[in-house]
């Protein structure tokens, strides 16, 4: 479904305020002002790609400021990938800053503080999961402000993937079209970000929180992983471990539990799994009830659902 928003029928004295209340229900939550003397004029649609959303605008210059009492009083965790297929932008994050055009492609953070100036005759603005997008790569999140150099590899091809995303309707396909497609851009994305840290990030390989993120990734099956074994195959203690994720706000297998029940989702949705008894099993649960119970805590409905398309 697409949602589509324009000040053009709206009385000029209120358009910037309609521009800033719809910005802010469907991005993110922040203070905004216009950085022209004129009557502003903007257009925006969004539309849902199975997990991720993508936001077209068009739009007179304007600034964002995302501060401590937005991240307080609205919270939002997601990643974006702010794509400027025509235009220009500048967005300053974890002191960093950066001007990007045309072409360019750039990650910030929902999560953190960010000021973002932008001119965009066409630019998209897209929505990932964060969690969906750092199961894929972890660390993504430290590549903020950073252009996202099209010389390395996927990164060219993600660029023609959000085009593509924005001129398919996906109405009159099946649901798993759009859930698949989705999926896609995720794994994109992922790839294009993993490439991005290649050099920039060399040390993240030794990080402990990071190598172990890794480590339940590829062991996610494995229906004997848990706290012990993991801190045995990383020669540290339990606690060490525990210690590792608590600066992170997460414990360990409060991971596991969510990257599980994550990956089951994708199993259904994609057809992969048959039933909701081979997605649990495939996916290391043992207990088929508790799987039920915390797929439809997390999702909000019961995992058959997805069986019905």
């Amino acid at each position: 479904m697409e949602h589509i928003y324009s000040t053009a029928d709206v009385e000029i004295t209120h358009r910037y305020q309609y521009w800033h209340d719809v910005v802010v229900q469907h991005c993110i939550p922040a203070a905004s002002r216009t950085l022209t003397d004129g009557p502003f004029e903007g257009r925006l649609s969004v539309r849902a790609v199975g997990a991720v959303d993508i936001v077209e605008m068009t739009a007179d210059a304007h600034h964002w400021r995302r501060d401590a009492q937005h991240l307080r009083s609205g919270p939002e965790d997601n990643l974006w990938i702010g794509y400027m297929h025509e235009g220009r932008a500048e967005i300053a994050q974890d002191e960093r800053a950066v001007s990007f055009a045309s072409g360019d492609m750039v990650l910030y953070d929902a999560a953190r503080q960010f000021d973002f100036s932008l001119m965009p005759q066409c630019a998209y603005l897209i929505r990932f999961p964060r969690s969906l997008l750092l199961q894929r790569c972890p660390g993504a999140e430290r590549l903020t402000a950073r252009i996202i150099d099209q010389q390395k590899p996927a990164a060219t091809q993600l660029r023609a993937l959000i085009k593509q995303a924005v001129d398919i309707d996906f109405c009159g396909m099946r649901p798993s079209t759009a859930i698949q497609f989705g999926c896609t851009l995720l794994d994109l994305a992922a790839i294009a970000l993993e490439f991005q840290m290649e050099e920039k990030d060399p040390v993240r390989e030794r990080d402990l929180y990071g190598r172990i993120s890794a480590y339940i990734l590829r062991h996610l099956e494995d229906p004997e992983l848990n706290l012990e074994t993991i801190a045995a195959k990383h020669n540290v203690s339990t606690r060490t471990v525990t210690r590792a994720f608590a600066r992170h706000n997460k414990t360990p297998m409060g991971m596991v539990w969510k990257l599980r029940l994550e990956a089951s989702y994708r199993a259904l949705a994609e057809g992969r799994s048959r039933t909701v008894t081979e997605a649990a099993f495939d996916h290391g649960f043992s207990d088929l009830s508790h799987f039920s119970r915390s797929f439809r805590k997390t999702f909000g409905y019961s995992p058959q659902r997805l069986l019905i398309r």
